[in-house]
């Protein structure tokens, strides 16, 4: 699904933001990104999503190497990875059913696949009766729902989310995993970044390490 093979970035005449990762992200898989502010998360993430170019290093999606891919070929690959932002992203001057529909109809999908997905994943994840509102009148978490409900309403192969469950609450945050875990089990990989390593730990799932921009051991976990 995903091969990064001694993968670099660097800003400018800065120090490197990503030092040597390599790692690889299977089918079907479920993966926790950790570390610290600053350690190249959101990086990482934006690599992984085409929308940032490694310095150095070998990124390889789908079989594709991106360096060897036009821009054609990208915005196809692209289209195969479902993104969560950090901020949301939510368009302000849209209604949540609209902004939901977005990836939709940007895709030229017809309408009746808009109406059929969107009323059904406003039920999924608790948005029932939100559809015609816009985002200023939803919560935190609302707004984080709507932006996973967008990210997935095109069925991707690959998940990412940059640090989901750092703005709500403890029980909100096993909610939205569990959310991924029954996207995982239609068959997406998921990838989640956070801050949080203790909230990772609590489930049993591969974890990559970021330190200082470097994949690092990941520590056992304290016994209970």
């Amino acid at each position: 699904m995903v091969r990064l093979e001694n993968v670099g970035k660097r800003y400018g005449g800065g120090v490197e933001v990503l030092r040597d990762v390599t790692a690889t992200l299977e089918p079907g898989g479920f993966y926790f990104l950790t570390g610290a502010s600053g350690a190249g998360k959101t990086t990482l993430l934006k690599i992984v999503h085409l929308a940032e170019r490694p310095s150095r290093g070998t990124v390889t999606l789908f079989g594709t190497n991106i360096a060897t891919a036009d821009r054609t070929a990208q915005s196809a690959l692209r289209r195969r990875i479902g993104m969560v932002f950090q901020d949301f992203r939510l368009i302000e001057h849209l209604s949540v059913r609209d902004n939901i529909a977005l990836p939709l109809r940007i895709a030229g999908a017809p309408d009746r696949e808009v109406r059929d997905n969107v009323p059904e994943l406003l039920g999924w994840l608790g948005l029932s009766g939100k559809g015609d509102l816009y985002p200023a009148a939803l919560s935190g978490g609302e707004q984080q729902r709507v932006a996973i409900a967008r990210a997935i309403v095109r069925r991707p192969d690959l998940l990412l989310a940059d640090e989901p469950t750092g703005s709500v609450d403890d029980g909100l945050a096993t909610l939205l995993v569990q959310v991924f875990e029954q996207i995982n089990r239609l068959g997406t990989t998921v990838l989640i970044a956070t801050h949080d390593v203790a909230f990772a730990g609590r489930f049993a799932y591969r974890r990559l390490h970021l330190e200082a921009g470097a994949l690092a051991p990941v520590a056992a976990a304290a016994a209970p």
